[in-house]
């Protein structure tokens, strides 16, 4: 027993109890006291995160691992048996197989070009055409489409010409991109693409691209090249293609026109109107033999173009409805047809041409101007537009009147008052207007009722005969027979502009400038000088020179060479303070109307002002020029001349002024200022009595009110008149003209009736409007010791007045 006893090596240790493992922490007071400062056991502040491996991220509570005790977990150890060990993440990655893809075949890859090309071709079509084309990358997308089309021939050139290739295709990108070439003004290129597609035989029908090249040739002023790629355009087209044979027909005709050979033209035209005749032809043959003056084929040439018919009838529609009331209402949405406006569209077209022919004609087929427009009358009544025979009558008149032949233009419009209503009331208002123009307001109101009886709802009517009350400044009923025509056309501007003009009469601007929009906003985009004009004479009045200037300067973009308009906005600007923009527009003003009295006043006294005293001799002189008989701008000049210092010439001009003119007193002044300025008492004394003389006959003929003639000039510098003159320039005046339709006539009289809009004369100037020397008195100037005796005694101006030797 004791022998297997102590051969028991781990005997003993059951009985024994060691030290060491008979620790107890409860008892440690050293480690309780460290357990309390500790952070062991207390709640987390921080939120925990883990480490996979591949990136750190918020640790899940069901999840979450043990804080690592060891140096090994931060690495991505675990003991867990659900994590494996994958630092770098590789399971979350996604593994993506890639496929071999199978290579395209010839066949696939010619089908995709050819898809892109036409693609192409689609977006070049679409971007060169429209409302706002963009030339540009049309351009860019046909050449694309050019060069991929290359690319297709050379891949069927390298598979041995296997595939069939789309010469069609071929042939409209090449067109596609001559045809954008001439779009973009590139006609060199467009020449050379055209002439590549004529060359290639596999094209059909590739000679009529001459047509397109003779356009070219036009468009480069080549007129004989164009000619002959016409004509060989021409006997490539086939005879059953009629209507495209005419046409190139009348290109070759305008050519020759352009060209002057009015013959080979006219024979080109006379083929188009013997085969199918149009109302364009027709209209450029009777040109062509004016051009040539064979007044018999004037005539024939006249006769054909009235022989075109046209198969649309008014009447005929008007009657159907008329007569059938179920076709009424057919006929109201015939109206706004498309088909109905393009057959209206053709017969105004047509009435057009033939009215312009007939007042072309008649003054060269007889020696009388009456005689041949009486033809022409009598031939269009024989005609299929006997209808248009009234109308021309009617402008007849109208000529007459552009002729100022007031009774030729009476007694015509006088043979339609018993007439048909239509025209007697156009009659009756185009002899309203010529009787206002004449100044005969009683003839002209008694035609203005009679058109008013005619047809109670014509504004023209009433218009005419507010204007009637206005010459008669009876505004209160003019404004009534003005509303009365704003009653039934509220658009009406002969209304609108004259209700402006009572109110602006009556001064009550803010009114006037009510009515003058309602015509802008009613106009649109199109402008009239006169509304313009009122807008801006209005502002004016009122006292708003910013408004004023704008409307003004709007004017004159519509109005550029009119000097008084560019005036008065040199005038604004000066009243509003801007010296240098008032200089700039008052030396354009004279640039255009040199001898505008009050514009070289104001350019003299401006030079003067700036002491250039020198550059306002140099437009005094130019004004002498104008009038040499008139004194005024002489003394000018010899005031300029005393007040540089220059007494010796000042003091010639003077003496040969008074010689011209002895009874000048202002002459007598200044030379009685200069006498005395140089010491010379016994010259002093001989001009003073003249001037006392002068004075007495003065007194004597103002008592017994008879005056010895004298010239124009002398008088006026006499009395001391140096008021700004108008030189009497007239410069835009609006038309104001009578025409058959009666719309026109009813306008305003004449530019001496006060309904007259008169923009650039009728305005005047402020009160006072002149320019006196505004550096007062002749300053004294630095002298050299060599003329300290040419000095000037100011003191001695007090006994002249200074403003009379000086521009006003």
């Amino acid at each position: 027993m004791s022998s297997n006893f102590d051969d028991d090596i781990y005997g003993g240790f059951s009985g024994v109890t060691n030290k060491l493992f008979n620790y107890d922490a409860k008892e440690d007071q050293a480690f309780q006291n460290a357990v309390r400062t500790s952070s062991y056991g207390k709640k987390a502040t921080t939120p925990k995160f883990f480490w996979n491996g591949d990136k750190l991220g918020s640790a899940e509570p069901a999840t979450a691992m043990a804080r690592p005790s060891t140096a090994i977990r931060p690495v991505g150890y675990s003991s867990h048996n659900s994590k494996l060990f994958d630092p770098l993440n590789q399971a979350a990655k996604k593994i993506v197989v890639m496929e071999n893809k199978k290579e395209e075949t010839p066949e696939q890859r010619y089908k995709n070009l050819e898809t892109k090309i036409y693609s192409l071709l689609e977006e070049s079509i679409v971007a060169s055409t429209g409302s706002k084309p963009d030339m540009a990358t049309s351009l860019a997308k046909a050449k694309e489409a050019s060069s991929l089309d290359r690319t297709l021939l050379r891949m069927r050139d390298q598979d041995g010409g296997t595939y069939t290739h789309n010469f069609d295709l071929t042939f409209f990108v090449l067109f596609n991109l001559a045809n954008v070439y001439a779009k973009n003004e590139m006609y060199i290129e467009a020449l050379n693409t055209y002439t590549l597609m004529t060359k290639n035989k596999m094209f059909p029908n590739v000679n009529r691209l001459k047509i397109n090249m003779g356009n070219i040739y036009f468009q480069l002023g080549l007129y004989t090249k164009a000619i002959k790629m016409y004509r060989m355009a021409l006997d490539q087209v086939p005879g059953n293609q009629k209507e495209l044979r005419l046409k190139i027909t009348h290109n070759i005709g305008i050519l020759f026109i352009k060209m002057g050979q009015y013959s080979d033209a006219a024979t080109s035209f006379e083929f188009i109107m013997s085969e199918k005749g149009d109302l364009k032809t027709g209209l450029h043959l009777i040109l062509c033999y004016y051009a040539l003056g064979d007044v018999e084929k004037i005539k024939h040439a006249f006769q054909l173009l009235l022989d075109i018919q046209i198969d649309y009838n008014e009447e005929e529609k008007v009657f159907q409805a008329n007569s059938n009331p179920s076709y009424e209402y057919i006929n109201e949405l015939i109206k706004s047809d498309e088909l109905h406006s393009y057959e209206r569209k053709l017969r105004h077209l047509a009435e057009k041409n033939i009215l312009i022919s007939a007042n072309l004609i008649s003054t060269i087929i007889d020696d009388y101007f009456n005689d041949g427009y009486s033809w022409c009358v009598e031939t269009i009544k024989n005609s299929y537009f006997s209808s248009l025979a009234t109308d021309l009558e009617l402008k007849k008149a109208v000529i007459y009147l552009k002729q100022d032949d007031f009774q030729q233009a009476i007694d015509t419009l006088k043979y339609f008052e018993k007439k048909e209503s239509n025209i007697a009331i156009n009659a009756a208002i185009n002899l309203s207007f010529i009787y206002i123009l004449k100044k005969d307001v009683t003839a002209a109101e008694n035609y203005a009722e009679a058109a008013k009886k005619i047809d109670s709802y014509c504004p023209a009517a009433f218009i005419n005969s507010g204007v009637c009350f206005f010459m008669k400044t009876d505004y209160e009923s003019a404004k009534l027979m003005f509303t009365s025509a704003l009653d039934i056309d509220s658009t009406s501007f002969e209304a609108l502009y004259n209700m402006g003009l009572i109110f602006k009469k009556l001064g009550d601007h803010n009114s006037a400038l009510l009515y003058f929009r309602k015509i802008i906003s009613s106009l649109g985009h199109e402008q009239h000088p006169e509304v313009l004009y009122q807008i801006a004479s209005l502002y004016d009045l009122l006292g708003d020179v910013g408004t004023a200037l704008e409307y003004y300067l709007q004017l004159l973009s519509l109005v550029q060479q009119d000097n008084r308009i560019i005036q008065k906005i040199g005038e604004l600007y000066e009243a509003d303070g801007e010296r240098q923009q008032a200089y700039h527009y008052h030396h354009e003003s004279y640039r255009i109307f040199p001898i505008e009295a009050t514009v070289v006043n104001w350019l003299c006294s401006h030079y003067i002002e700036l002491q250039v005293v020198e550059k306002a001799i140099g437009f005094y002189e130019k004004a002498v020029l104008r009038n040499p008989l008139d004194p005024y701008y002489l003394l000018r000049i010899a005031g300029c001349y005393r007040r540089i210092g220059n007494q010796q010439r000042s003091m010639a001009l003077f003496r040969m002024i008074h010689e011209i003119y002895p009874e000048n007193t202002d002459c007598l002044r200044a030379l009685m200022h200069l006498a005395q300025s140089q010491g010379n008492g016994e010259l002093y004394e001989r001009y003073s009595s003249e001037l006392q003389k002068l004075e007495k006959q003065k007194e004597v003929r103002q008592r017994i009110g008879t005056s010895r003639p004298t010239n124009s000039g002398s008088s006026r510098m006499s009395s001391g008149d140096y008021s700004v003159r108008s030189a009497g320039h007239e410069g835009y005046q609006p038309p104001a003209t009578g025409t058959g339709s009666g719309h026109s006539s009813a306008g305003l009289p004449s530019k001496s009736s006060d309904v007259s809009p008169d923009y650039s004369n009728n305005f005047t100037p402020h009160a006072g409007y002149g320019y006196a020397d505004p550096l007062g008195p002749p300053q004294e100037r630095p002298r050299t010791g060599v003329r300290k005796n040419l000095t000037f005694d100011d003191d001695s101006d007090e006994e002249i007045n200074t403003i009379d030797l000086l521009p006003a």
